[in-house]
């Protein structure tokens, strides 16, 4: 019976980056010591694990068998190893968390993350700031907060608060414009269409008409993909936007923007914190969760 190979780490690792450069990287060692590794398993097993070109990587029929065989073993070991060394009674080690891009990530998550950090002295954090939807345990997080969360059965997903979706507008617009009062006065007006980083298509306004709910398709004049960048355009009077309230909570207070049409506005949507469905979370997750949860009323009302 063959002995397993000590190269399988290593492609593990550049299956789930795509990259050899990548690998290296996560796992601290040199390309060209990657690319060795993969070449001798290849050697060793005679099969073709990776398809290469000059600008892209892939697995091959037998790489991609292989990676979806091992990797439930290779996260059953890694969960195993943290469970008989994780020190329950002490919050060390580092976190990596993914969150939204937006005001709910950078003015209302992480201000409560840094509280937990400054009393867990032993803890560091590595914050991603990304809107798209991203596959928690393929990119290595820890946990996740959003809007919206990647339907894995891997994942559990608790709310933690709720936020409206409502439609924006400056006074200088509205002034120029006109106040819509119907959808079918909507259809005259400049929406600014939002495109998602994701799929590329542009996100629907789930609006209310009497007690039905119905997506609604804006068009304008002006085409962004990043929300941001559609809430600047609204206050500088390009248009009316549909975005979350949170993204407007200082200009709203100073009067620059007015929200319009609120008997259309949708239901309010929670804003989802996700971690992996593991039996084992190390104590550090779980302190981080149990965090959150509790003061997350200090920043959401």
């Amino acid at each position: 019976m063959k002995s397993l190979p000590t190269q399988l780490p290593i492609f593990i690792q550049v299956a789930k980056t795509g990259s050899f450069a990548s690998a290296a990287r996560a796992l601290g060692i040199s390309p060209p010591a990657v690319s060795k590794a993969i070449g001798k398993l290849e050697e060793e097993w005679q099969v073709k694990l990776f398809l290469r070109s000059s600008h892209s990587l892939s697995l091959t029929q037998v790489g991609q068998q292989l990676f979806d065989s091992l990797t439930p073993s290779v996260e059953a070991i890694q969960s195993t190893i943290e469970q008989v060394t994780d020190d329950s009674s002490s919050v060390t080690g580092k976190l990596k968390i993914n969150l939204p891009a937006s005001s709910i990530g950078q003015e209302h998550i992480l201000p409560l993350i840094l509280e937990f950090m400054q009393e867990n002295t032993e803890i560091s954090c590595d914050l991603r700031f990304d809107d798209r939807v991203v596959d928690l345990v393929e990119h290595g997080f820890d946990l996740g907060i959003g809007t919206s969360i990647n339907q894995d059965s891997r994942l559990i997903a608790r709310p933690l608060f709720e936020v409206s979706i409502g439609m924006y507008a400056s006074k200088d617009y509205l002034a120029r414009k006109g106040t819509p009062k119907t959808l079918q006065e909507l259809e005259q007006h400049d929406c600014i269409p939002v495109r998602s980083l994701t799929s590329g298509r542009f996100h629907s306004w789930r609006l209310k008409e009497g007690e039905q709910f119905k997506l609604y398709e804006p068009k304008g004049r002006l085409e962004v993909n990043h929300f941001k960048a559609a809430k600047e355009a609204a206050l500088k009077g390009a248009g009316i936007v549909c975005l979350g309230s949170w993204m407007f909570d200082d200009e709203l207070e100073r009067g620059e923007i007015v929200p319009i049409m609120q008997p259309f506005w949708g239901e309010s949507i929670p804003v989802w914190l996700y971690y992996s469905s593991r039996e084992f979370l190390p104590t550090r997750v779980r302190a981080l969760i149990d965090f959150l949860v509790a003061n997350i009323h200090k920043v959401a009302s």
